[in-house]
């Protein structure tokens, strides 16, 4: 009898060791699909934050009137003498509708675009879920005026294009630039 009770003692320990190892593994399969997740969410925002802060310090640079034609919530167009040679380019940034990465399984990701003088469309970024502005004057008030704008405010939000249990790794960055171009 108390090789049976000892029999059935350890089946129960062994199953229940079985069950911790087999949680463990899938906890740490969870964990380790959303850290990988979440490190391609950064780099790619890391990328994107490096070429929107490097194009909006030179905003205006070599514009003797007005640096932007267009400063909406979701687009913008200004100008600035890219290559130093005298002639002023325009870029665009804008994001596409929901429609436009189509191609990956988050239902919410779009497409940032930037535009250099009305080139066709390049992808700046993949898996932006919302890419804000606003506009500062020189007081810091916000401003829809087009020749009183000296500050921006970049709003980002990045999720990663596939989810691990309906779950998407999420990225959020703001900040304000003011060209030193347009403070002049």
């Amino acid at each position: 009898m108390d090789s049976i009770l000892s029999l059935i003692g350890s089946i129960i320990i062994g199953s229940l060791l079985f069950l911790s190892v087999l949680t463990y593994q899938l906890d740490l399969k969870q964990h380790s699909f959303m850290h990988t997740n979440y490190l391609i969410v950064q780099s790619n925002a890391s990328g994107i934050i490096d070429v929107l802060e490097e194009d909006f310090k030179d905003i205006g640079s070599g514009v003797t009137g007005s640096a932007f034609s267009v400063a909406d919530v979701n687009d913008m167009v200004y100008y600035l003498d890219l290559d130093a040679d005298g002639i002023l380019d325009s870029v665009r940034y804008f994001l596409g509708g929901t429609n436009t990465a189509a191609g990956t399984p988050n239902p919410r990701d779009r497409i940032l675009y930037r535009i250099e003088n009305n080139q066709p469309l390049v992808d700046a970024a993949l898996g932006v879920t919302d890419f804000k502005l606003k506009y500062y004057d020189e007081n810091g008030n916000e401003t829809t005026v087009l020749t009183d704008i000296k500050t921006i405010e970049v709003t980002l939000e990045l999720e990663s294009t596939l989810p691990y249990d309906e779950e998407y790794a999420t990225f959020y960055w703001r900040k304000r630039i003011t060209p030193q171009n347009l403070i002049l």
